[in-house]
């Protein structure tokens, strides 16, 4: 079988809907040919691009038409591709410990790439750029609490708000985020050391 051919029907397997890495395709294949088969299937509307490497076939669905991945899949696949640290946004990450009901505007991820703007669609992805060093365990809820805490800001962060914190973990999660103090600067460690010193005998 051709390798044009191979690729063809490598991206044929992939499911709609479901974004994937232009390296994680046609590996017995050049990467030429790899590129021309995209190339083509992007002209004919079958795959669409959603990055630099990114690609997804659209999902077909009843009066809707073709529907695009979420966000979060999409940077997922970005993560794979570049090799970087991606992580939801602090502000993401209030909402998701309901310490806010606010909603970012637009879908925004952090990044330890370069900061930029992805457009599929009519979905805009925002990735910006932070120092890895406070993507701390990245996918895990211990990075959704550092980052939605750096996100506060030193006058925001108190007792209360490690309170609200800890509600939304179990204890071996919280026992957990203890052991990354060493890696959170010195008035987060402090707001936690305060919660701790007001429930010590709760």
């Amino acid at each position: 079988m051709k390798e044009i051919e191979l690729v063809h029907n490598q991206v044929n397997r992939i499911p709609r809907g479901k974004p994937f890495a232009m390296k994680s395709i046609g590996k017995e294949a050049s990467y030429a040919n790899v590129r021309q088969v995209l190339s083509r299937l992007v002209k004919s509307g079958e795959v669409m691009r959603a990055a630099r490497g990114i690609y997804v076939r659209p999902k077909e669905v009843p009066y809707l038409g073709k529907v695009l991945p979420g966000s979060e899949e999409i940077v997922k696949a970005i993560s794979k591709q570049t090799g970087e640290i991606i992580a939801p946004h602090g502000a993401e990450a209030v909402r998701m410990l309901q310490l806010s009901t606010q909603v970012p505007m637009r879908p925004i991820f952090y990044t330890s790439g370069n900061t930029r703007s992805i457009k599929i669609g009519k979905q805009e992805i925002m990735l910006k750029h932070i120092s890895p060093s406070k993507l701390v365990k990245p996918g895990t809820i211990i990075c959704l609490v550092i980052s939605a805490l750096w996100y506060m800001g030193r006058k925001h962060v108190n007792a209360e708000v490690i309170k609200k914190i800890k509600q939304r973990l179990n204890p071996q999660q919280f026992a957990e985020l203890l052991k990354h103090t060493q890696q959170m600067p010195a008035w987060m460690v402090e707001a936690i050391n305060h919660y701790q010193r007001e429930n010590e005998n709760v």
